[in-house]
């Protein structure tokens, strides 16, 4: 039995059987739209793989890559390592697609803050000032 609790603990799938299900990579590089796309086919899989509740955020985060990653990271920097896997599945969506959201609001308004890719890697993790 999968995702269940046992003795206080949650019993779920390893980190081979979630992948086994091929979680697809998400690099931050489109907007909330695709964001909100990739985060279905996850739950999607999470679900098939019987992920328990505590694993789906650091199963998850396996999956970022670029943009994403960077993000990730500097969650674990401002939080730690044990806060940033810890939180809820629903803080960790809304948390990515609002910071999303308003990176590519901001960027549209002032594209040549974020034109270089570097730059635009720059901007997303320290943020643009509006």
């Amino acid at each position: 039995v999968k995702n269940v609790l046992v003795n206080g603990n949650w019993v779920g799938c390893s980190y081979k059987e979630f992948l086994a299900c091929n979680p697809k990579e998400y690099d931050g590089k489109e907007g909330v739209v695709v964001l909100t796309r990739w985060i279905e086919k996850i739950e999607n899989m999470q679900d098939m793989s019987g992920c328990s509740i505590d694993k789906k955020v650091k199963y998850t985060a396996g999956s970022f890559v670029g943009k994403a990653l960077t993000w990730w990271n500097s969650q674990i920097c401002t939080l730690s390592y044990e806060v940033a896997v810890s939180m809820s599945w629903n803080d960790f969506k809304d948390g990515h697609a609002g910071y999303t959201d308003r990176f590519h609001d901001l960027a549209r308004l002032v594209p040549h803050l974020v034109t270089l890719e570097r730059r635009n890697i720059e901007r997303y993790v320290y943020g643009i000032a509006p």
